[in-house]
């Protein structure tokens, strides 16, 4: 009879203890699937620059009328990052404008614009997963010009601007970038908008070998713009 009891009894707790296994939560990582932390981003994008200006043009071509001045135009770019945290990191962002348009009269056709920059940038990731994340970010590079352009002899007094001859010429100066934005993404795939402005720093060489190069690097000199743009975006 007392064996039948501890038998019986046995069996109840075995029982009682398989549907508490069963019943019992998953020991799965509460952060499988979950969003990275640190990580590496890329993204490709499509914008305008906009806001554009510089430095005055050569002095001594008095005979022909030079104005400054920009309207939008298109650029396309982009970047590769590393952030810690998913909150700081740094990037480097390469975008190019292939028809800058400034308006002065010696560019024979618009100039080709482009900025290579190494940056830090500073994010706050919002909400579960930090899907959203606004950001700053600012650093140094280099800005490039290169156009083709009209040859004029500074002693020229009468300008057939008609017969003029060509010759392409390119420059590039130290200089440095500030913007911000935001970054969404479900999963790895997401967008990206930024806002940008860019600053050439004043060119300092004095010994240009043509007439061209004197031109370009005082276009180039102290330009600064502002460049929008919104693309894709990848984490991994």
């Amino acid at each position: 009879m007392r064996t039948r009891f501890f038998v019986i009894a046995a069996a109840v707790v075995a029982g009682l203890s398989g549907t508490a296994l069963a019943q019992a939560p998953s020991t799965a990582p509460l952060n499988q699937g979950a969003d990275p932390v640190d990580h590496w981003f890329a993204s490709a994008y499509l914008g305008s620059n906009f806001g554009s200006a510089g430095s005055s043009a050569l002095q001594n071509l008095k005979a022909v009328e030079i104005e400054r001045g920009s309207t939008v135009s298109t650029n396309f770019g982009g970047e590769l990052g590393y952030v810690f945290g998913g909150t700081i990191g740094v990037e480097f962002m390469a975008n190019t404008a292939p028809n800058f348009t400034l308006s002065d009269t010696l560019l024979q056709k618009p100039a080709s614009v482009s900025a290579y920059m190494f940056n830090v940038i500073a994010a706050l990731p919002l909400r579960e997963g930090k899907r959203f994340s606004p950001f700053l970010s600012g650093g140094v590079g280099g800005v490039h010009m290169g156009s083709t352009i009209f040859v004029v002899d500074p002693g020229t007094t009468n300008v057939n601007i008609n017969t003029l001859g060509t010759t392409t010429v390119s420059a590039t100066n130290f200089g440095w970038d500030l913007g911000g934005g935001l970054m969404a993404f479900n999963g790895p795939w997401g967008l990206r908008a930024d806002v940008r402005y860019y600053k050439a720093t004043t060119g300092n060489n004095t010994t240009p070998v043509t007439i061209g190069d004197v031109f370009l690097r005082r276009e180039l000199s102290d330009l600064s713009f502002w460049n929008a743009n919104f693309g894709v975006a990848f984490r991994f």
